[in-house]
């Protein structure tokens, strides 16, 4: 699979109409094809980092954010922008639908982000960067993404640095899921010296699928980041 033939696997949502606009249901159920097409694109990623230049190793854990989802593909993603902007080296395990809690599409399977971390041999010369997750609110339990994020954060002890990034304002998630989210990111993140980067309130523009960034959007969570690696 080349960079030109990319086939990007957004979230499964059904739309029911109903109110302003109808709402979101996520799909929540294993989906065999689109579990292969998430882990095909994640396989890609891992192979081809991205090269910014200066010393720096960062390994980036997310979600379809990561995979440029609806923005033309993985090149056009925050994660692929921060290479440049931080001067790094930059290794991307993003898989479409995962987030702490959930495997997403691969429902069972070992695909949430500290499953994902444990196969990643992180150096005292890494930077770990966590980003999300919509999907926790979406497709899995935000109460227990503390827990779930305290217990991959414990496996990052060894990295140089920790970089949590939060999840930004989406239409398709209530407020309230959303702040529980962010609390328990924000409160495992001051637990083990993490730096954390809140995207709420942030201006993210959010394109019409009501889950995923533009490309501006994109664009101002890489300044973002590279701003907490600084």
């Amino acid at each position: 699979m080349t960079r030109g033939r990319w086939v990007i696997v957004g979230l499964a949502v059904l739309l029911v109409a109903g109110g302003a606009g109808g709402y979101l249901l996520w799909q929540d159920r294993q989906d065999p094809p689109l579990c292969v097409a998430a882990e095909a694109g994640r396989d890609e990623l891992l192979h081809r980092p991205y090269e910014g230049g200066g010393s720096r190793a960062v390994l980036v854990i997310g979600d379809s954010y990561t995979q440029g989802t609806g923005v033309g593909g993985p090149d056009l993603a925050w994660s692929a922008q921060l290479a440049g902007l931080a001067d790094a080296t930059v290794t991307v395990d993003g898989m479409s639908s995962t987030g702490y809690t959930t495997a997403g599409f691969c429902s069972g399977e070992p695909f949430a982000y500290g499953d994902r971390l444990v196969e990643h041999d992180l150096g005292d010369d890494t930077t770990l960067v966590v980003q999300g997750s919509v999907n926790d609110g979406l497709a899995g339990e935000p109460d227990e993404v503390r827990s779930s994020a305290d217990a991959l954060l414990d496996e990052a002890e060894g990295a140089a640095r920790v970089v949590v990034v939060g999840p930004p304002t989406i239409p398709a998630l209530d407020p309230a899921v959303l702040d529980t989210i962010e609390q328990g990111l924000a409160a495992a993140a001051q637990a083990h010296d993490a730096v954390y980067v809140s995207l709420l309130g942030q201006d993210i523009p959010i394109s019409d699928d009501r889950i995923h960034p533009t490309a501006d959007g994109q664009a101002r969570i890489a300044l973002l980041v590279a701003d907490a690696l600084r």
